[in-house]
């Protein structure tokens, strides 16, 4: 599936690296000026785990106007136990259909998108049927597909675990839960409860809540930090002199620092009622 550049914004990218398809192409900034340049790079994306499936992500970007096509490929694999991946295998020349190496066997092809260089290329595809607790992983590869000369270019090789939301570089492994509001004797204030889990990945994270009044502008409250000892991470924020009516709201959590970046979690919308 390919996702426009809009929708990947929020995605961090921390710890990827690409390597450089050198060609002839115009820099944006000086049209008509023939250069040589370097592709913006090719990344292995974030991945969003789960218990027995991993959706990875990919893609090629460019700064540069150009005509050039260019393919991206997911590929993952398990990762052989006790084993590391071959250092070389970056650098290996060899077909998209059939990318082999010393690591842990065989690359299997998940997905393909092709598309305009200069627009740079997206790519996300899910592996279903893994095996939970099993690493596995995953890279992207890159080629110009109109181009006389060899293209081809391999992101970093990266790992993840199954049923391990917090494994990988640059995984959201936030797991935010809205809980069940209290309403103070009187009916005068509402506390909103939330939690969140996976705070470890993280150097600090707060935590906050948006609500609505049915038909009324959406309002949120300030960010508190999220304690995690006991391992509960709940958070509350309390509500008061809320005009009567019928409210939404839900939880949200925001990790930053440590091997993730600005991760963004949010639970479930409940409901509560104000008199």
């Amino acid at each position: 599936m390919a996702l426009s550049r809009r929708e990947l914004l929020g995605y961090a990218v921390a710890g990827t690296t690409g390597m450089g398809i050198t060609t002839a192409a115009q820099d944006s900034g000086e049209p008509g000026v023939g250069q040589r340049w370097q592709l913006g790079g090719v990344y292995a994306r974030p991945a969003e785990i789960g218990d027995t499936a991993v959706t990875f992500r990919a893609s090629a970007e460019s700064q540069y106007v150009t005509d050039y096509e260019v393919e991206v490929v997911l590929f993952y694999r398990p990762k052989r136990a006790g084993g590391e991946s071959n250092p070389n295998d970056s650098n290996a020349a060899g077909d998209a259909s059939a990318a082999t190496s010393a690591g842990g066997g065989e690359w299997r092809k998940l997905d393909s998108e092709t598309g305009p260089l200069a627009e740079d290329v997206y790519l996300e595809a899910t592996a279903e049927g893994l095996e939970p607790g099993r690493t596995y992983e995953y890279r992207a590869e890159a080629y110009l597909t109109n181009y006389d000369g060899q293209s081809r270019r391999v992101s970093e090789t990266f790992a993840v675990t199954a049923g391990d939301p917090c494994s990988g570089p640059s995984t959201n492994c936030l797991r935010v839960e809205t809980l069940a509001p209290e309403t103070s004797d009187d009916g005068s204030a509402v506390t909103l409860h939330g939690t969140a889990r996976g705070l470890d990945a993280y150097d600090e994270v707060t935590g906050h809540f948006f609500y609505q009044r049915e038909d009324g502008e959406k309002n949120w409250t300030d960010y508190v930090p999220i304690d995690d000892e006991g391992d509960s991470g709940e958070f509350s924020a309390t509500l008061s002199d809320l005009p009567a009516g019928s409210y939404t709201y839900y939880a949200e959590a925001r990790g930053e620092g440590g091997g993730l970046k600005n991760m963004y979690g949010e639970g479930r919308e409940r409901r509560f009622r104000v008199e």
